[in-house]
Parts: structure tokens; C-alpha cells; sequence
């Protein structure tokens, strides 16, 4: 029986320092800082590069891809 409760205040600690604790609230808040508009406008053209970047390669090596064929 010592043995066993030793066993389970040692797994106790050890999962208590290996475990990740998470300390988050489920309330939404509003940002402390706003992003400026020159850092708006630069992630939102950057996210948009991002997301045409490989549509444009395909469009334009698109007489590369058939040529394989």
C-alpha cells in the first residue's frame, strides 16, 4: 500500500511539471494597440502576393506543363 501511494504522489509531481498549463479566458477582448495603417495595408498586400504567387506561375509556365504532355 506505501508503495502505491508513493507511485502516485511521484506521478502526481511528474505531471504536474510536465504538463502545459493554459491559463486563457473564454471573453473576446478588443485589441490594446490597433495596427497602423501603413502595417495593415502591407501584411494585407503581402497576404494577397502570397496568395496569387502560385496561380500566376502555373498561368504563366502554362505552355511549359502542356509541352510535357
Amino acid at each position: 500500500m506505501l508503495a502505491i501511494r508513493s507511485l502516485m504522489r511521484n506521478n502526481a509531481q511528474i505531471y504536474n511539471n510536465v504538463a502545459q498549463q493554459r491559463k486563457m479566458s473564454a471573453i473576446a477582448i478588443p485589441a490594446r494597440s490597433k495596427v497602423t495603417k501603413g502595417e495593415m495595408i502591407f501584411l494585407a498586400s503581402t497576404m494577397f502576393v502570397g496568395w496569387c504567387a502560385i496561380p500566376a506561375w502555373v498561368l504563366v509556365n502554362l505552355k511549359n506543363y502542356r509541352d510535357k504532355e
